[in-house]
């Protein structure tokens, strides 16, 4: 019987292991190409973003606040009645235009004329009977008490008199000022008691704007300065600011504000939406198009622009002003390369190919949008920079 030789398994693993390592021996020098790849020259990686700049002056602006506001009336009166009695007549229409002093209503007389002709008798038996005392205490033969008591019945007689002729006065309700009858809720007929209402008078020129200041802008507004209103319906008017609280709101920690514009064909209605303008002070700003903010990766709004180093640089939106295309921007250097297409690929600090275009639309196209060019609108933004506060 042969025996079998006991290092054959000893032989098989040596061979494997020879087999393994030629294996990774010709991977690593077949990595050679791979290497060579990763170690490529830098023309191969990405370009750097292509961007269009425009340069931008920063102008001296009117820095503006625009708050949310609701449109009034300057005077509103509730007329009620000052007598008690029946509704006599009605003289003017709910929705009509009255001038001042003119009767609206009238309540009835009814026993008043008789209580006054009694009062005027009255008055008169008294300043008959003080005159008579009055000669007799010159001759003596009166004393000054019953002088002193004949004049002061007398004069109970004429205040009487007054207290019912102010009566009859109440009977006759009328405008207190020129406006617009808004309601009248008593008919022909009507009993009406002392309080009940009767009716209500409007002013609607002038009008009045009305919103809330925060604290941080109220320093900056003061009565008799200018001011605009945007009206629900799109409309602008303009005013003079006539009040400014001095003391702040409890629970909004704000300040009241009105402004006071002209109403003369009466158009204005009370208490629709408005959007309330104000000056505040004189600003270096850019005129910008809103479409070329954006966001960084913080979720701030800015503009993007190109620093000194030639890389993009990000600056948080500090608007001062808005227009209907526009807007504009303080906070930033006086001038600046504003980047106007091709913000939305690139962050701060990166470094990109640069192409100049002051002359296209950069002013208010911007964006990233494939529009025609507007040359005008960058010479109209800058010639309202310096519009007068409104």
């Amino acid at each position: 019987m042969s025996r079998m030789p006991q290092i054959r398994p000893i032989w098989i693993v040596l061979a494997i292991v020879v087999v393994l390592a030629v294996w990774l021996a010709s991977g690593m020098l077949g990595g050679g190409p791979q290497s060579a790849t990763e170690n490529a020259p830098a023309e191969n990686a990405a370009k750097p973003v292509r961007v269009v700049v425009r340069t931008s002056q920063a102008q001296s602006v009117w820095r503006q606040v625009e708050l949310n506001g609701r449109t009034a009336p300057d005077r509103a009166v509730t007329l009620r009645a000052q007598t008690a009695g029946r509704i006599k007549s009605v003289q003017a229409e709910r929705g009509s235009r009255v001038n001042a002093g003119e009767v609206l209503a009238r309540i009835a007389l009814d026993e008043r004329s008789a209580s006054r002709s009694e009062a005027r008798a009255v008055v008169e038996q008294r300043r008959l009977q003080y005159q008579a005392v009055r000669k007799m205490s010159e001759k003596g033969y009166q004393t000054r008490t019953d002088l002193a008591q004949a004049k002061s019945d007398l004069e109970a007689a004429q205040a009487q008199l007054a207290k019912i002729q102010q009566d009859i006065d109440n009977t006759v309700v009328r405008a207190p000022f020129a406006g617009v009858l808004e309601t009248r809720p008593v008919e022909l007929g009507d009993y009406v008691g002392v309080g009940d209402e009767i009716a209500r008078v409007i002013q609607q020129d002038p009008f009045v704007v009305k919103a809330d200041l925060a604290e941080k802008d109220v320093a900056f507004i003061e009565p008799g300065q200018a001011g605009r209103a945007r009206l629900i319906d799109g409309r602008t008017v303009e005013g003079q600011v006539r009040y400014v609280a001095t003391e702040a709101n409890e629970a909004t920690r704000t300040y009241p504000v009105e402004l006071e514009v002209d109403n003369p064909e009466g158009r204005l209605v009370s208490g629709a939406s408005a959007k309330l303008m104000l000056p505040l002070e004189r600003v270096e700003a850019h005129a910008v198009a809103a479409d070329l903010l954006t966001l960084d990766e913080a979720g701030d709004m800015g503009i993007k622009t190109i620093g000194d180093n030639g890389r993009v640089a990000f600056h948080a939106a500090d608007i001062v002003k808005s227009g209907d295309e526009r807007l504009w921007l303080g906070g930033l250097p006086k001038k600046v390369r504003l980047i106007t297409t091709g913000q939305g690929f690139v962050r701060a600090g990166d470094d990109v190919t640069i192409v100049d275009n002051n002359n296209n639309d950069a002013a208010v196209g911007g964006g990233d949008n494939k529009s025609a060019p507007r040359p005008d609108d960058a010479t109209r933004a800058a010639q309202h920079a310096n519009d007068e506060p409104a």
